[in-house]
């Protein structure tokens, strides 16, 4: 049976992320393991949001999170619901030994967690911290913001960067997300729509979708990106997008994509979640 991993720090964002995570379970008819990462204890969490500087007399072990987390999933369906299997994993809370531990279990086909308590998802996605979980991964990896309402994914974006492994990474998507049965629009930011290779290479891509992939609901759009400032409004054209997923890419290629919605006027923050399929040989 399949595994979905669920890094968490116990703090009130992850707990959303950990709940996102038990709701997509159920559809992909997936387990749930959990691994806690060394971040700012509970405690200390507290006092950085400026609450009263006293420490819970008791921080919760893995598995009581895990028996807290199946028991709200539990109150927010119907009473003969069955709820994933959630077990945890407490041998570590080290990043390293967390990944080493995820990545020597085949059953392992997503990895779940929630971005920093602080800052933006793009810029979290950016961040050392994350790019240690995304450069030892080697299944996706979804990054879920406490915005991200407990809901099906209806439309699922694939932010192609015209690369040859492009079709293979959106067959993975597709194979991973197929349980929801949602539309998929793989899409190419064109910032310079009058080069012949650019438009050559989007046609390939094109036909690769409907001659080498057998599934429904996959189609190509390539959106002009011409304006000096840059935003994610492309992301809600025709119908609003649940899911964004990306190739993982050189860091500077990531960096490039991930800051456009920061401009010197206002900056754009992503409110989604952010899939990261690793790039494969």
């Amino acid at each position: 049976m399949r595994t979905i991993a669920v890094l968490t720090d116990l703090s009130k964002n992850a707990e959303h992320a950990t709940q996102f995570a038990l709701h997509i379970a159920k559809k992909m008819k997936a387990k749930i393991l959990l691994f806690q990462v060394s971040k700012e204890p509970v405690g200390r969490q507290l006092v950085l949001a400026g609450m009263p500087e006293s420490y819970p007399d008791h921080e919760p072990s893995l598995a009581e999170y895990g028996n807290r987390m199946v028991r709200l999933a539990t109150a927010r369906t119907f009473a003969d619901a069955d709820v994933p299997e959630v077990s945890a994993d407490p041998a570590s809370t080290e990043i390293v030994d967390v990944m080493t531990t995820i990545m020597g279990m085949e059953e392992i086909c997503l990895i779940v967690t929630a971005p920093g308590t602080a800052g933006d998802l793009a810029a979290y996605i950016l961040s050392d911290e994350c790019n240690r979980i995304i450069d030892w991964a080697r299944v996706p990896v979804l990054l879920v913001p406490e915005s991200t309402p407990l809901r099906y994914p209806e439309k699922i974006v694939f932010a192609s960067q015209l690369h040859e492994e492009d079709i293979n990474a959106v067959a993975e998507l597709g194979s991973l997300m197929e349980n929801f049965a949602a539309e998929l629009m793989v899409a190419h930011l064109n910032t310079d729509p009058s080069d012949a290779g650019i438009r050559q290479k989007e046609d390939q891509l094109n036909r690769d979708l409907y001659k080498k992939l057998n599934c429904g609901g996959v189609y190509f759009r390539s959106i002009p990106d011409l304006g000096r400032k840059k935003s994610w409004d492309w992301l809600n054209a025709n119908k609003r997008t649940e899911l964004l997923a990306v190739m993982q890419q050189p860091r500077e290629q990531m960096s490039k994509f991930f800051k456009r919605g920061q401009n010197e006027s206002v900056t754009y923050h992503l409110t989604l979640p952010v899939m990261v399929l690793p790039k494969r040989p």
